[in-house]
C-alpha cells in the first residue's frame, strides 16, 4: 500500500497516515490545492518517484428491500398473466422503483 491513494476526481488525494493500533490507515482527504502544505507535500513524493494506488470505486449498494419485493411481485403477476419474468435491469429501466 502506497502513501497515498488517488480519488474519483483529481480535486483531492486520499493519505494514509497514522495507523490505528489495528494497523488500518486513517486516511486524510487533501485538496488540489497549490497553497495547502499537504499538498505540496504529496507533489514532492511524486517528483522523488512516488506512485499512489489507483482509485477503487466503491461496491454496488444492496438492493433496498422494497425494490426487491416489488420486482419479485412484477414477476409474480406476469407468470399468472402467462408472460415471461423482466430482469432487473428492465425492472429498472421501466422505472420499476424510484
Amino acid at each position: 500500500m502506497a502513501d497515498y491513494q488517488l480519488t474519483a476526481t483529481d480535486a483531492m488525494v486520499v493519505h494514509h497516515t497514522v495507523r490505528r493500533p489495528t494497523g488500518e490507515p486513517i486516511d486524510q482527504h487533501i485538496p488540489n490545492d497549490p497553497a495547502n502544505e499537504d499538498w505540496i507535500a504529496y507533489q514532492e513524493w511524486l517528483a522523488e518517484g512516488g506512485v499512489p494506488d489507483p482509485y477503487v470505486p466503491p461496491p454496488e449498494p444492496e438492493d433496498h428491500p422494497a425494490k426487491v419485493a416489488l420486482y419479485d411481485h412484477e414477476n409474480r403477476i406476469r407468470a399468472l398473466e402467462g408472460q415471461p419474468a423482466i430482469t432487473q435491469a428492465e425492472f429498472n429501466k421501466r422505472g420499476g422503483f424510484r
